[in-house]
């Protein structure tokens, strides 16, 4: 039965812990692939809206909309942004029902004056 190691554990998790974690590990997946997707979206609202043959036709931009969805969730499976990382890694806690681990990163302390 897998470990609990992020949090520290060593208290097997359950079957519907484990389920939960692997919900929550699609949804952040989505929630990188949504991210992406409206990001090449707003990135191609910068270019001019030409192509080889002349203006852009609706099918040309159609076929561009789902390449870039096609792109963000594959963009998202490889998990190098980090983006979905980040997001299961905060929502864990919540989802296993255990208290929140302490944060992995330092965080700068306040200069003192």
């Amino acid at each position: 039965m897998p470990l609990d190691p992020i949090n520290g554990q060593n208290q097997p998790l359950t079957n519907e812990q484990q389920q939960s974690l692997q919900k929550l590990h699609q949804a952040a997946q989505q929630m990188e692939s949504l991210f992406v997707d409206m990001l090449f979206k707003e990135m191609r609202k910068t270019s001019p809206p030409v192509s080889l043959t002349g203006k852009t036709s609706n099918a040309e931009q159609t076929f561009g909309e789902m390449l870039d969805e096609k792109r963000a969730e594959d963009l998202s499976k490889t998990g190098a942004l980090g983006i979905g990382k980040i997001l299961e890694q905060q929502m864990r806690a919540a989802v296993l029902g255990t208290p929140p681990a302490a944060p992995s990163a330092d965080v700068p302390k306040e200069r003192e004056q």
